[in-house]
C-alpha cells in the first residue's frame, strides 16, 4: 500500500523514537509521583523533552509547556482553559479551523462564555489568511484570535508572524493550531508573538499517537479542565493551577512523550533534507495533477497537504478507487466544514494527498497513473 495520508498520522517513525519508547516501557515509572530513583529519573526525562520541544519552537523561559493526549486536547485546554471563566465578547478565528476549534467555540457560545465567533476568510489567491483578513474582524470586544497555521484540508498557510504582530499591537491573545505545521515548518513562537501554541506529536514531529502539547505564554492565565492527582498539594481538595503540574492530572503518557522528544530532535536534525524531499514530491504532484483533464486543484502553493477533486465524482468514490489500487488517501470533509464551505466542496468533499519522508517518486507516479485511469473510466 502506498501511504499518502501523513496529515492524519505520519507513517514514518525514526528508530530513535522506538528505542526511547521501548526503553521506558521496559523500565516504567511515574514521573513526579514518588521520591525513588526510578521516578526521579523518569521525571528528568520528561523535563528534558519539555525543554527540547520549547527550544525547537522558539519558546524561551517566558513560556510553559503542558503535555496532552494530542492536539485536540491541547486546543480544548487553550479554549476552555482561557475562555471558560469569561462572559461575552467575541473570538476571531478562520474558515480553515478544524472541529477541534470550531466545536469548543460553539460550546462556549452556547454557554454564554462568548457572544460571537467571527471567521476570517483569505482574500489572497494563495488562500493565505493575512493580518488584514483578521484585523478587519476584530474590535474592542475581541477576547482571542485563533488561527490554523496550515490547513489540514488544502495546506493553505496563514501568515502567523504578521497576525501575531497585529495581535500584540491590539493586546489580544493569539492561539495557533500547529497540528499540520510543526515539523514541516520552523516556528519561532516568541518572534511571532504567539500566546498559545497547540500541536500533535504524531504528525510532522514523527512521534507516536497519543502525544501532544500546548505551549503557553506566562502572560496567559489558564484554568485546568482536567482534575485529579498532580503529585503536588495532595492534601488540598481544590485543583492546583501551577504550571505544568496542575494541568497534567493523572498518569501521563510517559513512554510516548519520551519517544516524542527523540523523534522531534531527529526531525529537526534532518529538517533541511526532509523539506527538500517533500518540496520536490509536492511540486511533482501539483504539476502532474494539473496535466490531467477533469481534475480541480484546491491547493494554490507548494505544500505537503494537497487537495483536489476529479470532475463531479464524490471524493469518497475516488478514494475508494485509489484504495482498490493500493494508494491510501483521505476523502470527505476532513473535520473542517467551514473550509469546505469556503472552497465550495461541502457536497463533494475533497481528496487529500499528504506526503512525508516515507514517500518517493514512484508513489507520485503511481498516484497520477491511477488518477488518469479513473478519469478515463469516469463519465464526463
Amino acid at each position: 500500500m502506498i501511504y499518502l495520508d501523513n496529515a492524519a498520522t505520519s507513517k514514518f517513525k525514526p528508530k530513535c523514537m522506538f528505542d526511547a519508547m521501548f526503553c521506558q516501557l521496559g523500565d516504567s515509572a511515574n514521573p513526579g509521583r514518588g521520591g525513588h530513583s526510578d521516578s526521579i529519573d523518569c521525571a528528568i526525562k520528561i523535563e528534558d523533552t519539555r525543554n527540547t520541544l520549547k527550544a525547537l519552537a522558539g519558546a524561551d523561559q517566558g513560556f510553559d509547556l503542558v503535555f496532552t493526549s494530542g492536539c485536540t486536547e491541547a486546543l480544548n485546554l487553550a479554549l476552555f482553559g482561557y475562555l471558560g471563566d469569561k462572559d461575552g465578547g467575541n473570538v476571531v478565528a478562520t474558515v480553515f479551523e478544524h472541529n477541534s476549534v470550531l466545536r469548543p467555540l460553539e460550546k462556549l457560545k452556547s454557554c454564554g462564555r462568548i457572544d460571537e465567533v467571527r471567521y476570517a476568510a483569505p482574500s489572497d489567491p494563495s488562500m493565505s489568511v493575512s493580518a488584514e483578513d483578521v484585523r478587519k474582524l476584530t474590535d474592542s470586544s475581541t477576547r482571542l484570535i485563533v488561527v490554523n497555521h496550515v490547513s489540514n484540508v488544502n495546506g493553505a498557510t496563514a501568515d502567523i508572524e504578521a497576525i501575531g504582530k497585529f495581535a500584540k499591537s491590539a493586546n489580544i491573545p493569539f492561539l495557533v493550531d500547529g497540528a499540520q505545521s510543526f515539523g514541516h515548518k520552523k516556528i519561532d513562537l516568541k518572534k511571532c508573538n504567539v500566546s498559545m501554541f497547540a500541536c500533535a506529536g504524531h504528525k510532522g514531529l514523527h512521534g507516536s499517537q497519543g502525544t501532544g502539547f500546548l505551549i503557553v505564554s506566562k502572560d496567559v492565565k489558564l484554568h485546568p479542565i482536567r482534575f485529579g492527582g498532580t503529585g503536588t498539594y495532595s492534601s488540598d481538595l481544590v485543583q492546583p493551577e501551577d504550571m505544568p503540574e496542575g494541568f497534567e492530572s493523572g498518569t501521563i503518557n510517559t513512554a510516548g512523550i519520551i519517544g516524542l522528544g527523540a523523534a522531534a530532535k531527529w526531525t529537526f536534525e534532518n529538517f533541511e533534507q526532509l523539506s527538500r524531499h517533500c518540496a520536490y514530491l509536492s511540486s511533482q504532484i501539483l504539476y502532474g495533477l494539473g496535466r490531467i483533464p477533469g481534475i480541480k486543484i484546491y491547493t494554490k502553493t507548494l505544500s505537503d497537504v494537497i487537495a483536489f477533486n476529479v470532475k463531479d465524482a464524490d471524493s469518497s468514490d475516488v478514494a475508494d478507487y485509489l484504495n482498490d489500487n493500493d494508494v491510501a488517501v483521505r476523502s470527505g470533509l476532513h473535520c473542517a466544514p467551514l473550509a469546505h464551505a469556503f472552497l465550495g466542496t461541502t457536497n463533494q468533499g475533497a481528496v487529500r494527498v499528504s506526503i512525508d519522508y516515507n514517500n518517493n517518486a514512484y508513489h507520485v507516479s503511481r498516484l497520477l497513473e491511477v488518477l488518469e485511469k479513473y478519469c478515463k473510466l469516469s463519465r464526463p
